[in-house]
């Protein structure tokens, strides 16, 4: 009997910790879900760190299947819509931007979340502050939408202007016994120079040099509006290099004070009217989103916002890339869905597969075949492949700060032969049924007539990439090879060139298909790809404690392995690629 019981205790006590385990993880999921209906504390103080990924589309990104922190990428389109929600929230207090030495996202993307906030100041009395142990290029320039720039008196204000450090590889290939076979159209495709050259070419110095001045030009626009000083006075303390120059810069303007962290706080606790000591409530962009619906309108008339973000690759599903796979079945919700009027193409992309940009540029212009309006709207980059998927646009809105064009083609095959027979010593024979039965091998040589018949290929993609352009912007082919040859443009000199019609934002774009639709008045924005929040994702995000610091590797680790990447992704595709040759940060 006594056996019995002890059966029976151990029966009930697994049941009660299984019903226990269960509940935990409704209770869990609820939580996460109901989180969205919870109200912001009164006397809040929303809290800009701008140190995550920004995505153009809130989780639109590669997701690291090993990362437990439950850190979500707020889109840059999402944070401007809470900073602009937090004007009229009458529990957000104010907005403090607090930046460490990086800050995440592209020139266009800082561009957009300063107009923002300067909009904020501009709109509201509530206060808005930036403090910072650094300043770089880029945080400075948000930070110059706020009432006042505080820094850490043993801090730096590094502005350096803009600059590009690029690696060639070919003495390195030389010597382990690898050689790339490249072909590539347009004397500005710059992608294969560190494969085969020494240096930067004569062509690509000129492109490089005249988008950062661009670039760096409006950069200089934006500070002085800004801060009312002299664009000649930033230069020179740019061309002074001091890092140690916070005196001067507050002397002259370009910031407010220097004080540390608690004097920062306390100045803030006399703002809000808090006693010494008093918690500040700190409010995250995560949290604050978390607490946000922002609804889409209940208009059946639907503008559809589909954003292009990231590589342009073959056959893959992942976020944050592009595919002809994945679109493929976004186009055919849309073609099913009768209330769509128009269409958003909202690109950010440095291209990448010349085979699928075709195949969604293609499918675009069935759309557009419907009666669809398509505007295309360019973020950070819309290059290559990614100028190529919105060449059919009826109307490109394009920010002056995107990096585009680069319309040309390459691709590249390495020959390491001579590394494993010679390096390695590892010989490999063969029997052939025909003389091309292995195709193109990375083991062999290639032979004249492989070399002629991959330059022709790649030819051809040139003449058909700029056929496509010719026939979207309504120029001829001449016309758009002399503006083409693989060469970059800055927004604002793609206007100039006709491959952009009008200089705006995506909501700009918004506006422009709204009225060639006819529906100005009576829409709401569905968007596209739909990004499942997974209910597993926020119990990992409400349970994990990681200390964040811990977990990141070092900056200079951090920038090596993302070269490392860059450098991978380029190698490793067989087919041509129509891509920015870089990613500007």
């Amino acid at each position: 009997m006594r056996q019995f019981f002890k059966f029976l205790f151990a029966s009930c006590l697994g049941t009660i910790l299984a019903f226990g385990a269960i509940f935990f993880i409704l209770f869990s999921i609820g939580t996460a879900f109901s989180s969205k209906e919870a109200s912001v504390s009164k006397n809040s103080v929303l809290l800009l760190e701008l140190d995550a990924p920004i995505p153009e589309k809130t989780d639109n990104r590669e997701q690291d299947p090993f990362n437990f922190d439950g850190v979500r990428a707020i889109g840059v389109h999402h944070i401007k819509d809470l900073i602009n929600k937090a004007k009229t929230d009458k529990n957000v207090q104010g907005i403090v931007y607090k930046t460490s030495y990086s800050t995440s996202g592209g020139m266009v993307t800082h561009s957009l979340i300063r107009k923002a906030l300067e909009e904020f100041k501009d709109s509201t009395d509530k206060f808005v502050y930036s403090y910072g142990d650094y300043y770089t290029n880029n945080s400075y320039l948000i930070a110059t939408a706020c009432d006042s720039i505080f820094v850490n008196p043993n801090g730096m204000l590094e502005i350096n202007g803009y600059g590009a450090m690029i690696p060639f590889f070919k003495d390195m290939l030389d010597n382990i016994g690898v050689k790339m076979n490249v072909f590539y159209a347009g004397n500005y495709k710059s992608a294969t120079e560190p494969f085969r050259r020494r240096e930067m070419s004569p062509e690509n110095k000129e492109q490089t040099r005249e988008y950062l001045q661009d670039n760096f030009d409006l950069y200089l626009e934006e500070v002085t509006s800004s801060r009312q000083i002299e664009k000649s006075k930033i230069q020179e303390i740019i061309n002074t290099l001091e890092f140690s120059n916070l005196d001067v810069a507050l002397k002259n303007g370009l910031i407010d004070g220097k004080i540390y962290w608690y004097e920062f706080e306390n100045m803030l606790r006399e703002k809000l009217g808090l006693s010494e000591g008093k918690a500040i409530k700190y409010l995250s962009l995560k949290e604050y989103a978390s607490k946000s619906y922002f609804g889409s309108g209940t208009s059946k008339n639907k503008l559809a916002v589909i954003y292009a973000e990231g590589e342009v690759m073959y056959d893959t599903e992942e976020r944050g890339k592009i595919s002809e796979v994945k679109y493929h079945k976004i186009f055919d919700k849309i073609r099913k869905d009768g209330d769509i009027k128009a269409i958003v193409l909202r690109v950010n992309s440095p291209g990448g597969s010349a085979f699928s940009s075709d195949v969604i540029l293609r499918e675009l212009k069935e759309l557009k075949s419907r009666g669809i309006p398509i505007i295309a709207s360019f973020g950070d980059y819309a290059a290559s492949g990614g100028y190529y998927i919105a060449a059919c646009a009826d109307t490109i809105v394009s920010h002056p700060k995107t990096l585009t064009g680069s319309i040309g083609v390459f691709s590249m095959i390495p020959n390491v032969s001579e590394l494993f027979t010679e390096k390695l010593g590892i010989q490999f024979d063969t029997v052939k049924t025909s003389p091309h039965s292995l195709a193109i091998s990375a083991f062999y040589e290639l032979s004249e007539e492989e070399g002629i018949s991959l330059q022709n290929w790649t030819d051809k993609l040139y003449q058909n990439f700029l056929s496509i352009v010719a026939d979207g912007r309504g120029m001829s082919i001449d016309d758009i090879h002399e503006v083409a040859q693989g060469r970059i443009w800055t927004g604002k000199r793609a206007k100039e060139k006709g491959l952009v019609d009008v200089l705006g934002d995506l909501d700009d774009a918004i506006n422009i298909a709204a009225n060639t639709a006819g529906i100005s008045d009576d829409y709401k924005i569905v968007s596209y790809p739909y990004i499942k929040r997974e209910p597993w994702e926020q119990i990992l995000e409400d349970l994990a404690n990681v200390d964040k610091a811990q977990t990141r590797m070092p900056r200079i680790e951090t920038e090596i392995m993302k070269k490392f990447g860059h450098v991978r992704n380029l190698v490793k595709y067989r087919e041509p690629m129509a891509r920015l040759p870089f990613i500007v940060e």
